[in-house]
């Protein structure tokens, strides 16, 4: 009996462990700023990289900072796009990639969300209050009725992009590559890529979380109320936002396009078919540049 007791307390010590280590990393992810920018060669801002561009602040309730570099475009009549970045990562994601969206847009922004990059203080958002902090962004930005908002997110930033479609009058399109239905998706395939047992330990963590302010808000909810186009790039291989929950995320869009990459993981997509995703890409902005506004009610076929 005592060995039975003994082994039972273990189990449950190192249950709450896990979940706590699970609960520390998923609100405090590793910081990607400048000095890790300097670390890997990476240019440290947009200006490094060739680029003019504006540096501000995006201020929220609760002394919540959010730094945004916001460059001009090349094209006057292009989309003002914004890159939300995936989890554990920064606007410093985009740098190196500049040329590819300044060619297509009137204004590019780039912002670090809640407690990743520069933005203070610690604590991410993981898709909650990031979705208010991404309309904001829109409302601060005040652009022109002429030139669409599109979103542009990659995994994290994807599924807020949606989300913030969702409840965003003023965002006319999102481009989602690697998005996810709920937060338990990622932390559940994070915990089963290191051997532990994920049901538990996601199980609890989510419900940790949720006391902490951060719900797991339905990707495939929001998408199934998007006025708007929405582009969805994903992989088959993908290891943290597995290919059927991306397609029910597009299936469930009143207008979406799916574009699957073969032998793609999480964030090699244009690494295999350039060609093909810059032209869904290049696609996708035409329309939201020719067509009439969402907002006026117009519909789009699947």
């Amino acid at each position: 009996m005592g060995l039975i007791v003994l082994f039972s307390t273990a189990a449950v010590v190192i249950l709450v462990a896990l979940v706590g280590a699970a609960v520390r990393e998923s609100l405090r992810p590793a910081r990607r700023a400048s000095g890790w920018a300097l670390g890997v060669g990476w240019p440290v801002d947009p200006e490094a990289a060739g680029f003019a561009f504006d540096g501000w602040t995006l201020d929220r309730p609760g002394d919540v900072q959010l730094p945004v570099w916001d460059v001009r475009g090349d094209r006057d009549d292009g989309p003002v796009l914004i890159l939300l970045h995936g989890f554990g990562r920064s606007r410093l994601t985009w740098v190196p990639y500049l040329a590819d969206w300044t060619r297509r847009a009137s204004r590019v922004v780039m912002i670090d969300l809640r407690g990743h990059g520069d933005a203070t203080p610690d604590g991410a958002g993981l898709g909650d209050p990031d979705v208010e902090d991404v309309a904001a962004l829109v409302e601060r930005l005040d652009p022109p009725d002429d030139r669409p908002v599109v979103i542009i997110g990659r995994s994290l930033g994807a599924t807020v992009g949606i989300l913030a479609a969702s409840i965003c009058p003023r965002i006319d399109g999102v481009v989602a590559i690697a998005p996810y239905e709920t937060l338990a998706v990622p932390l559940s395939q994070r915990i089963r890529l290191r051997g532990l047992p994920d049901r538990p330990i996601t199980w609890l963590a989510i419900r940790v979380l949720a006391l902490l302010g951060r719900r797991p808000r339905s990707t495939r909810a929001a998408a199934a109320t998007l006025r708007v186009p929405l582009l969805v790039v994903q992989g088959t291989d993908d290891p943290i936002s597995p290919e059927p929950g991306a397609r029910a995320i597009a299936e469930a869009a009143p207008n979406a396009r799916y574009e699957l990459v073969e032998g793609a993981g999480h964030g090699d997509h244009w690494d295999l078919e350039p060609e093909r995703l810059d032209d869904a890409v290049d696609e996708f902005l035409r329309l939201r540049r020719e067509a009439p506004s969402a907002r006026s009610g117009e519909q789009v076929s699947r």
